[in-house]
């Protein structure tokens, strides 16, 4: 679950050069001209960039991967508040109109060239989680939910926050249960994916 595997490793799928679009989201933090995203949802972005920045620099990983790590926070919801009719029509019949945004934005950014398939299914599965996501899909999906600026669990958030990376399969445990309880108490249904992600994170 500690698999913090550096793009350029033997068997990785990931092209060693950056794609303008990500390179200008993770250097700079500058979204595409698609982009619709409200100001505080940027803010939120840039928050979640920021731990993407943390962890990947504290695990040691080469430059260009904190690239697209901190490419990952800032696009990951870049589509957030575009009309649900666009996003459909990029994501597909198959997601509820909350989780559109995040494999819309992957197709997206797919359609324009990037290749980037961790990265693509990081921001595609932000919300819902995945059992194929590697070390930055995770890292992403924890970010998202530890990011400092959410309003609530703030305490507890700030302690899970504070383990990582050193915790991260046991910060990770933690932060899909609380996800899964969130919507659970909202009466809404997991995905197979969410559960899969779960199953797999506590080795079942």
């Amino acid at each position: 679950m500690n698999n913090y595997r550096s793009s350029e490793g033997e068997g990785s799928n990931v092209p060693p050069e950056l794609h303008p679009l990500v390179e200008a989201a993770g250097r700079r933090g500058t979204l595409p001209e698609w982009a619709a995203c409200r100001p505080e949802r940027r803010e939120h972005s840039a928050r979640v960039a920021e731990l993407m920045a943390v962890w990947s620099r504290d695990i040691g990983l080469p430059a260009v991967d904190r690239v697209r790590w901190v490419a990952a926070g800032h696009l990951h919801d870049a589509l957030k508040d575009a009309p649900v009719e666009a996003l459909r029509s990029l994501a597909g019949p198959d997601w509820p109109d909350p989780l559109l945004h995040a494999p819309a934005c992957a197709a997206r950014l797919e359609m324009d060239g990037v290749r980037d398939e961790e990265l693509l299914l990081a921001i595609a599965h932000h919300s819902t989680g995945h059992p194929d996501l590697g070390a930055l899909g995770e890292c992403l999906y924890m970010a998202d939910f530890l990011e400092p600026g959410r309003g609530y669990m703030t305490e507890e958030r700030a302690e899970l926050r504070g383990r990582m990376p050193a915790e991260h399969s046991e910060v990770l445990q933690a932060v899909i249960r609380h996800r899964m309880a969130r919507l659970i108490d909202r009466g809404l249904s997991l995905r197979d994916e969410s559960i899969q992600f779960w199953n797999r994170a506590v080795g079942s």
